[in-house]
């Protein structure tokens, strides 16, 4: 894992990897991003609480989207819906699955998977696992399958 301290915003006071790292350079509260979208909130919670079951998660609320970040970003929920949520994960490795509605390929070896996020049954151990994988990439110490640690 990098050691290395994150750099923060002195404009917001979000944390980063990188120096001036491209973010939505705000900070706004839970009630500000779901205003006029209260039924919602409660599968946001769930899912933030289930990434949780990872390790320490940092939750970044901006105007656009709200991302979950271990030392990266990695994984948000991009859009609140009429009955849901849409969210990604970013993996270094493509899953394929009829889950995921769209997966953005950044070379040379990143993946975006977005999903949507409809009640809290979709929190089931197949996105447990997802999380778990995407976390270890947000902390900078996922390894592919047969590596040594």
């Amino acid at each position: 894992m990098d050691e290395r301290p994150l750099w923060t915003c002195p404009g917001c006071g979000q944390s980063f990897v990188t120096r001036n790292m491209a973010h939505s350079c705000c900070r706004l509260t839970e009630d500000d991003f779901f205003a006029g979208r209260e039924p919602q909130r409660a599968l946001y919670r769930a899912f933030v609480a289930f990434a949780e079951r990872c390790g320490p998660v940092t939750v970044n609320i901006n105007r656009t989207r709200i991302s979950l970040q271990g030392r990266a970003r990695f994984a948000s929920v991009n859009r609140v819906t009429r009955d849901g949520l849409a969210c990604h994960i970013w993996l270094k490795r493509r899953l394929d699955s009829p889950r995921f509605t769209r997966i953005e390929h950044l070379p040379p070896a990143d993946y975006v998977h977005n999903f949507r996020l409809t009640d809290a049954a979709g929190l089931d151990a197949e996105m447990a696992a997802w999380l778990a994988e995407a976390y270890e990439v947000g902390m900078q110490r996922w390894q592919p399958a047969g590596s040594e640690k």
